[in-house]
């Protein structure tokens, strides 16, 4: 299922990024805040943007607790990849640097772990582990 595309506007465009979800499951919950997991997923989905991506894909496995992001856009390179989740370190001159620091401090809060693989000039991938839980004890 296409998501949206941002780009030049025009449906089809060389510039497209293509943003799709894939599900191997459905009906789940997962210990995290409704919100919380939208802003984290916008972050993840802006950044693969940024890099160049022209496709990218979230997947939902594990009855809804991993969910990754992976990119098609530039990748980053391995002497800088261990800096990612430091608060005001950026890869481009444009971005604050806080993105994923505070996707990080969000994943976190809510007992989940992220993950993040990258290969210059082929893409990322970022995985969020979520704990399970219930609808009782799911925050919103």
């Amino acid at each position: 299922m296409q998501l949206y595309g941002l780009g030049s506007g025009q449906r089809g465009a060389k510039d497209e990024t293509r943003f799709e979800v894939r599900a191997a499951d459905g009906g789940a919950l997962a210990l995290a805040r409704k919100d919380e997991v939208k802003e984290v997923l916008v972050n993840l989905l802006e950044n693969a943007r940024n890099a160049g991506a022209k496709r990218v894909t979230v997947s939902v496995r594990d009855a809804g607790r991993t969910l990754s992001v992976a990119d098609d856009g530039r990748g980053i390179a391995p002497d800088v990849l261990p800096r990612v989740f430091e608060p005001t370190f950026s890869t481009t001159s444009s971005g604050s640097g806080l993105g994923l620091a505070i996707a990080r401090r969000l994943v976190e809060s809510w007992g989940g772990t992220i993950a993040l693989e990258s290969e210059s000039g082929r893409g990322t991938t970022v995985t969020l582990a979520l704990q399970g839980g219930d609808a009782a004890h799911t925050p919103r």
